[in-house]
């Protein structure tokens, strides 16, 4: 149990350092893979039903995923896959409505409420997605008190400011808050100038002369401002 805990741990550390080399928000980097795999792994469950898929029975009780998840969704599953679970939730939503069994209620505050207690709970997926960014911002926080990966982090992207504003919350070491301070405007300073620099060399013969940090600019400024899509 200690070991696999350890083992498990050891690999968030690993995957996190590693993410800093990512052209973005090392947490955004890592989430974008965990939300790839989760993906697969429902698009693998997706012949099942209710009664042989655990994982189904929870996407129905759910009522699916988001609208945005669901739209990924549709992207890596078969059309079969996403017509079997969208005859399944069909079917759920048919039974909350109570059709063939009573008719639409006058009051439409409550008919209303009716469909949405039961049908809209949170999307599977996000839930999921949420509770590993706590852990790996938490990991992320004890990385950075060690002072040898500070400078890389200080190069890398650094956080979004939405994972730099809810990383606030986990922080209860003064150096450590002054550091994500003062290395979030040296990072935002330097996205900007790459990106005007990269604007200033659009046309030839300078066009040839723009550097790999200043191509990257325009995917940096808005993955800092706005973090990951979808969220």
């Amino acid at each position: 149990m200690q070991r696999g805990y350890m083992e498990k741990t050891k690999g968030t550390h690993t995957r996190i350092i590693e993410s800093f080399s990512s052209d973005g928000c090392p947490l955004c980097a890592i989430l974008r893979r965990d939300e790839l795999d989760s993906l697969y792994q429902w698009v693998s469950h997706s012949n099942n039903t209710a009664k042989n898929s655990g994982r189904i029975r929870q996407f129905l009780d759910a009522g699916g995923f988001c609208n945005y998840h669901f739209w990924q969704f549709q992207e890596v599953c078969t059309h079969y896959g996403i017509a079997n679970i969208g005859a399944q939730l069909i079917e759920k939503l048919l039974e909350i409505l109570g059709m063939n069994k009573q008719k639409c209620p006058d009051n439409a505050l409550k008919h209303r409420k009716k469909i949405s207690d039961p049908w809209f709970a949170e999307c599977p997926l996000c839930f999921e997605l949420k509770e590993k960014e706590g852990g790996y911002l938490e990991e992320l926080l004890v990385i950075l008190k060690h002072n040898g990966f500070k400078p890389v982090y200080e190069h890398s992207c650094g956080l979004c400011i939405p994972h730099y504003i809810k990383a606030i919350n986990y922080i209860d070491d003064a150096s450590l808050m002054v550091f994500l301070y003062e290395t979030q405007i040296y990072q935002l300073e330097r996205i900007r100038t790459n990106a005007c620099s990269f604007i200033s060399k659009r046309y030839p013969p300078q066009r040839w002369k723009q550097t790999e940090d200043e191509k990257k600019a325009w995917f940096q400024a808005i993955e800092k401002i706005v973090g990951r899509s979808g969220v």
